[in-house]
């Protein structure tokens, strides 16, 4: 099996370019090849004359070689016998070929394609040595202007550039540089060379109707050969004919400037075309048309390499849903931004963040949600127009760029692209329901910058998700100061916890018949030595985000359930309510720490209550279900706090191992409770007593809540009217307080 590296096509190079002359050069040239290619013969042809002949012997079958230069055939060669034998053009700038030819079997494409690069190389490497030869010759030749040595000299050096600039991209080659670098590097080398002329690198991709695709560009950003909807003629025809293209861009204005596209292959099948935009007329450029197959050829063998052009439509698209990756998003972009033809043209960018769709991708598995993903993007793309961009930047994250499009059009795309989410997926043969959170970044300034924007509608679509799945949100500028105080807030939230900025209070529940003190909930407060003391509502939604709340909620734990063991010396019966985030809960290892830090503390599991809102119960209900079972073989209760403010699905809450339900205190916060209000709350506490669960009345406030609360019959109750928050000092003396009474 055929085998090469770039690593000897670099040592191939560097060799024929070192030569003295053009027998050396084509001595050097014949060997190395026949021996890559494992050939018993070789020679150049040039015109009818044979050089370098190397495996023939003393009798060179002249007439076969000239024969076999024109196409390829067998060649009969003395004491060998028939050979396979195959030409490789130098290049329309040296009128030639490379010929090998061996024994055993014919050459396969990727051989053809190896010599053809081969060939190519050694064209240049001559014609750099006839154009160095012919400056010596004309620098002795003192009649000659001396304008017309300059001119001889600026071509050599261009011809030296050419030839370094090959050398670095073979040596990018040989070193594995990533594909995207390579060809970047191809297209800067040659838009250099051409005198900063815009340079674009087209390939086609896989499937019915060869699209293609810009992979890389150079200097070409705002011309139309870089545009991805273009329809890219001249290098489609370079592809259908496998020939150089040379046209003017407009044949009824010179002045317009050229065109000129070479075709590249892929182990020789036809993959795509390298494209330049030159100033002047088709007749100028006969030497950069040389200069463009050349480097064609290296484009060719850096994909050879890769093994495949899907190597390229990785590096700027997503596999998963076929959309642009971020780089390439960002590439178009910029091209869109920099070709706008006034300030006043608005261009909008959405950021779209799906909701919950991790528990799809937990549950059902990483194929399941692959198909989720690649229906999503199907549903945006149906929402937009076919001018406008759609991408996947990563997990669960796309962004859509909309050309030409104010505020009120940009939220309307929005708004369909959340409605079109909402409607349910067929995924793994069951209905999937998700939604999607938008946020919209609009400018209409000419110095915008790519990532900016995309960076104010990320910060607009988090502000989106903070207000409620299903929502849009445009930016505005004070979300970017919301944005630093929050990542302010995060770092100081990861030191607080380590260097002791926390503290618990433990408020009181209270058994509303008697008037006892039941239990304590324990409550986390933060000091902070720069802020003072922060909210709750600012700082747990932060270390749920970060998953501080892991570790803060085992500390939690640990420090209220030693406190509350030291407390049950003198009050025995006194029980402890701690509240758990749904990222405890779906932590593996939740249960082993709560068993943990209970045996620690040497608090008996039946005295122990973990409180979890209704929400998040109810996000994923049969995870839950498993959670909760486990956390009950513990003998540890549960309770459903806040309830009545989320789904309140009777059809779970029976299925739910629940021993409590904590009204939310939003339904008695009046000072003076309606009749409506009063129905409510009898509708909840009868629920909790027909499915035997313990019922909590949080937010009393005053005597009047209190006495309605015992005549619905309410069991226990929280409130500032009983007891406010207290410190782990205080409690004791409320302990021993006399019951409270309305």
């Amino acid at each position: 099996m055929f085998a090469w590296s770039t690593h000897q096509l670099t040592e191939y190079f560097t060799a024929v370019n070192a030569s003295a002359d053009e027998a050396a050069a084509i001595a050097v040239a014949v060997e190395q090849a026949a021996e890559l290619i494992e050939a018993e013969t070789g020679a150049v042809v040039l015109g009818d004359v044979v050089h370098g002949a190397w495996g023939f012997g003393a009798d060179v079958p002249v007439k076969g070689l000239l024969a076999v230069a024109e196409k390829p055939g067998m060649l009969t060669v003395p004491a060998l016998g028939e050979l396979y034998a195959v030409p490789s053009s130098l290049g329309e700038s040296v009128a030639g070929a490379l010929v090998v030819a061996r024994i055993e079997e014919p050459f396969d494409s990727e051989e053809r394609q190896v010599l053809q690069g081969m060939a190519q190389l050694l064209g240049v490497a001559l014609r750099s040595i006839r154009v160095l030869n012919a400056e010596r010759t004309l620098r002795a030749e003192r009649e000659r202007e001396a304008t017309e040595r300059l001119i001889l000299l600026e071509q050599a050096q261009t011809r030296q550039r050419l030839v370094e600039t090959l050398l670095t991209i073979q040596r990018a080659i040989s070193n594995r540089k990533p594909l995207p670098e390579i060809l970047d590097a191809v297209t800067t080398g040659t838009a250099a060379l051409l005198g900063g002329a815009p340079v674009a690198l087209i390939l086609a991709e896989g499937g019915g109707g060869r699209r293609l695709s810009v992979a890389s560009v150079s200097g070409a950003e705002n011309y139309a050969l870089a545009d991805p909807d273009s329809p890219h003629t001249e290098a489609r025809e370079a592809m259908a004919t496998a020939k150089v293209i040379i046209r003017p861009v407009d044949p009824g204005d010179p002045a317009r400037g050229s065109i000129i596209a070479t075709p590249v292959r892929v182990t020789g099948e036809m993959a795509g075309s390298l494209v330049a935009l030159l100033p002047g007329a088709t007749d100028q450029y006969a030497e950069q048309r040389e200069q463009l197959a050349a480097f064609a050829q290296q484009v060719s063998l850096a994909l050879t390499d890769a093994r495949t052009v899907e190597a390229v439509r990785e590096a700027h698209h997503d596999p998963v849903t076929g959309l642009p990756n971020r780089g390439l998003f960002l590439k178009i972009f910029n091209r869109v931004l920099a070709s706008r033809q006034s300030a006043t043209e608005p261009t909008s960018v959405l950021f779209i963040d799906l909701d919950r769709f991790k528990a799809v991708n937990d549950s059902l598995g990483h194929e399941a949600g692959d198909h989720l993903l690649a229906a999503v993007a199907g549903r945006i793309r149906a929402c937009v127009r076919a001018s406008d961009t759609t991408a996947r930047l990563g997990g669960d994250e796309f962004a859509v760029l909309l050309h030409n499009s104010p505020v009120d059009s940009a939220t309307a795309v929005g708004e369909r692209v959340i409605e079109a989410i909402r409607e349910p997926f067929r995924i793994s043969e069951r209905d999937i329901f998700i939604g999607a959170s938008v946020g919209v970044a609009i400018t209409r300034a000419t110095t915008a910058n790519s990532d900016t924007l995309l960076s104010n509608a990320d910060l607009a679509m988090y502000r989106a998700k903070k207000e409620g799945p299903g929502k849009v949100v445009v930016y505005e500028p004070h979300m970017k100061a919301e944005a630093l105080n929050y990542l302010s807030l995060r770092t100081d939230l990861q030191r607080a916890l380590a260097e002791g900025e926390f503290r618990l209070q433990y408020q009181p529940l209270v058994r509303l018949d008697s008037g006892e003190v039941a239990g304590v909930e324990a409550l986390c407060r933060w000091h902070s030595p720069s802020r003072g003391l922060v909210s709750p509502a600012d700082f747990i939604p932060i270390a749920e985000e970060s998953g501080v709340i892991v570790e803060l909620g085992q500390w939690v734990l640990e420090t209220s359930a030693a406190q509350v063991a030291a407390w049950r010396r003198l009050h025995p019966d006194l029980m402890l309510n701690v509240n758990v985030s749904g990222i405890q809960l779906g932590h593996p290892r939740f249960a082993a720490n709560v068993t943990r830090a209970l045996a620690v503390a040497g608090l008996p599991s039946s005295a122990v209550t973990l409180e979890l809102t209704e929400s998040v119960l109810m996000d994923d209900p049969d995870a839950a279900a498993a959670s909760l079972a486990s956390l009950r073989e513990l003998g540890v209760h549960l309770s459903i706090d806040d309830f009545g403010t989320g789904y309140s699905s009777l059809a779970y809450l029976r299925q739910l191992p629940v021993d409590e339900l904590k009204v939310d205190r939003a339904f008695i916060a009046r000072a003076e409770l309606t009749g409506e209000d009063l129905a409510l709350v009898r509708t909840i506490v009868e629920l909790g007593h027909i499915l035997g669960l313990r019922v909590v009345a949080e937010g009393i406030e005053n005597a009047a809540q209190l006495e309605a609360l015992r005549r619905l019959g309410c069991t226990y109750g929280q409130g500032y009217h009983l007891y406010r928050p207290m410190s782990p000092a205080d409690l004791p003396k409320a302990l021993l307080r006399l019951p409270v009474h309305p």
